[in-house]
């Protein structure tokens, strides 16, 4: 079978191949999954130069998500037959690949509603974007939002589930030209940082309270900006970090705001949260994407032999939804 690997961690360009390795067979308790679409998400692409906060033994394949169909189920496996498709859920092995053996308890059913490019999306961006808003921030109809890199396919996500949800956005983006695009997928109020000052214009669009709840994925000048827009009690989530920079931190204004600065990783969420928690967030996520509420935007789709141009297009600023490997 066909699978993308890297024997040294670099620059992706330099170090991924697609190469021919043995297709594996499932053992007791797991499913043969053939992908048929992955995601190429910025995570991928650190863990491949080596500078993700969990990193894989070598030689490796990435990928941490995707969708594929059941192809054989081992001694054990009751509740999937072939011929289902299934999302992979916190599996060790990488997605970029044409086979996959995953335990069959961390493999989730997807709706017949829910397309193919959807639930190849399912993990990394909606579900994210639900757990920070939904479960930690647990912002309620009315409250005001503010995240960076709102363009972003997690950010278009988050508008979706704040017409779900009933709570108002703030969207930080890098250029005026964005603003309209995001107004029509419902976005409250856009600040183009090309033009604008984030503290300013929250203040005008606030009052002089300051926001409740952010949430951050570029870090640096930017990160520390919306830091300062925090109000008593505030709290910013930060999930990436774009800019490559680090948050420049004012320590007084957070002691007299009492605000709060934490990070959030889908990862050590779905390592820590009990299985009931999961599987109520799983199932919300699933029924909202089933009814097309919540429906991820795909940009481009690559065969996954051409994983170097599927790279190249998925670092292109400006992007209006995710790249996808197929096969």
């Amino acid at each position: 079978m066909k699978s993308v690997r890297f024997s040294e961690f670099g620059k992706p360009s330099e170090v991924l191949r697609v190469e021919d390795v043995e297709q594996p067979a499932p053992g007791t308790g797991e499913v043969l999954v053939r992908m048929r679409a992955r995601a190429v998400n910025p995570a991928d692409l650190l863990t491949v130069q080596g500078r993700y906060g969990a990193l894989p033994k070598l030689p490796a394949t990435p990928g941490i998500e995707g969708m594929g169909e059941v192809v054989a189920v081992g001694e054990g496996v009751e509740r999937l037959r072939p011929g289902q498709r299934v999302i992979p859920l916190g599996v060790q092995q990488g997605t970029w690949q044409e086979y996959i053996v995953a335990p069959g308890a961390q493999l989730i059913p997807v709706p017949d509603q829910v397309s193919d490019q959807t639930a190849a999306q399912f993990v990394v961006n909606p579900l994210t974007a639900w757990i920070m808003t939904v479960e930690e921030l647990a912002l309620e109809p009315g409250e005001w939002l503010l995240q960076t890199a709102a363009g972003s396919t997690l950010g278009r996500v988050v508008l979706q589930i704040a017409a779900l949800r009933g709570f108002k956005t703030i969207n930080v983006v890098r250029r005026r030209e964005q603003a309209d695009e995001l107004k029509a997928l419902g976005a409250d109020e856009v600040i183009a940082t090309d033009e604008e000052d984030i503290d300013e214009r929250v203040k005008e669009i606030t009052g002089k309270a300051g926001l409740a709840k952010a949430i951050d994925a570029v870090g640096g000048e930017t990160g520390a900006a919306v830091m300062q827009t925090l109000g008593r009690g505030g709290v910013m989530l930060v999930y990436g970090l774009l800019s490559g920079q680090p948050t420049p931190v004012d320590g007084g204004r957070m002691i007299f705001t009492t605000s709060t600065l934490r990070g959030f990783w889908l990862g050590e969420w779905l390592r820590s949260a009990p299985a009931e928690r999961q599987q109520a967030v799983t199932g919300a996520m699933l029924r909202s994407m089933a009814s097309d509420e919540i429906v991820p935007p795909v940009e481009a789709e690559y065969p996954l032999a051409d994983v170097l141009a599927a790279i190249e297009h998925a670092v292109r600023p400006g992007r209006s939804g995710k790249v996808l490997l197929v096969s």
